[in-house]
């Protein structure tokens, strides 16, 4: 018998490669980078609008508060909405094969690829020992088990990893594949709310047409691609879902409820979430229990569970917290040499700090 075990990784995994991925990176590079700027009126009025907005500490933030802004201009129209939107993924796009491009691969990307393969074949090793066993427990130790990641990151990191891999490197059939949830910044770049509810003004998509356009699943699921069918065949088929890099976001609910309906059906399914518990002093265990249960309450609210099944899931969905796993370290690219301006020219930085609301473009 096979144990199949399915990671679940987001934006965590590529800020643990030190790579500028977070909303709050792309930020000021949307704003005042020459390379996205652009005279058309509406995204001008768009990057106004989130100059004016709070700094959402995670992508699921800024997804949420995209489906919130639709009753504002320019989000206030299907035509300008739409054209917001796909200028704001044709920027993300690059910045992040930028971001990407600063890895020195050829330097360490076999090393990297080999911790990570580690990492993900002893996953449980940081996990606290009962919990461990509560797992281990479950399956043979014997039994060959099979992994599969769904990445819901638009880098494509760790498939290039895997291109550093060799045959030996695994056992026979046992290759892991990667399925990209949302596309890559290459393509396929699927960004938005998760349901109809998420949208503040649902006159303005009158049928599924424009509804698409803000909403994954429903993208996901006329696209083509058929990553949602595969990637939710995965959930159901696994013995244990690890969760890594992801904050639970409102956004992505869709996997949440069907990852909590995956644990319901057996007693011999367990998930996994790994967190960093940044802020955590490990000499007070009353302190690491309560920001367990608060991820685990957290699971179980956005996956739907009836409270009353809370106490029977409550061995069956373990918090590691550890800030080692996926630790790979890369060898970064030293920066290019800016090339000298024109005589007369002064050259202006990009702003490292977001100004207050109000402050000038």
């Amino acid at each position: 018998m096979a144990i199949r075990v399915t990671f679940l990784i987001g934006n965590g995994f590529d800020l643990n490669l030190d790579l500028k991925t977070k909303y709050q990176d792309f930020y000021p590079h949307y704003l005042w980078d020459n390379r996205f700027r652009t005279d058309d009126p509406d995204i001008f009025r768009f990057k106004e609008l989130l100059r004016n907005g709070s700094q959402y500490p995670h992508w699921a933030d800024f997804e949420l508060a995209l489906g919130q802004h639709t009753n504002t201009p320019p989000l206030n129209t299907a035509v300008s909405l739409r054209k917001c939107l796909q200028h704001f993924k044709r920027c993300f796009a690059q910045y992040l094969q930028d971001e990407e491009a600063r890895i020195d691969y050829d330097a360490c990307g076999r090393t990297m690829a080999l911790q990570f393969l580690e990492d993900i074949r002893n996953h449980l090793s940081y996990l606290e020992p009962r919990f461990r066993n509560n797992i281990l427990n479950a399956h043979s130790t014997r039994d060959l088990r099979l992994y599969r990641i769904l990445n819901f990151n638009y880098t494509t990191v760790i498939d290039r990893l895997f291109g550093y891999l060799k045959d030996e490197n695994f056992a026979p059939q046992t290759r892991i594949p990667v399925i990209h949830i949302h596309g890559t910044h290459s393509g396929g770049m699927i960004l938005g709310v998760d349901k109809a509810d998420q949208v503040a003004n649902p006159t303005l998509l009158p049928n599924d047409r424009q509804w698409r356009m803000v909403i994954k699943p429903l993208l996901n699921q006329q696209s083509g691609y058929g990553h949602d069918e595969e990637a939710l065949s995965v959930l159901e088929n696994s013995s244990t879902i690890c969760i890594f890099g992801m904050s639970l976001g409102e956004t992505d609910s869709t996997w949440w409820v069907r990852i909590g309906r995956w644990l319901m059906a057996s007693s011999s399914h367990h998930l996994l979430i790994f967190s960093r518990g940044s802020n955590l002093d490990s000499f007070f265990p009353e302190d690491i229990l309560d920001y367990q249960d608060n991820i685990r309450d957290l699971f179980f609210s956005r996956a739907k569970i009836p409270p009353e099944h809370y106490s029977i899931l409550q061995d069956h969905v373990h918090i590691a917290i550890t800030s080692n796993i996926f630790k790979l370290e890369p060898v970064m690219k030293a920066p290019p040499a800016e090339a000298p301006l024109p005589s007369g020219f002064i050259h202006v930085s990009l702003p490292t700090t977001i100004p207050s609301k109000g402050a000038p473009l």
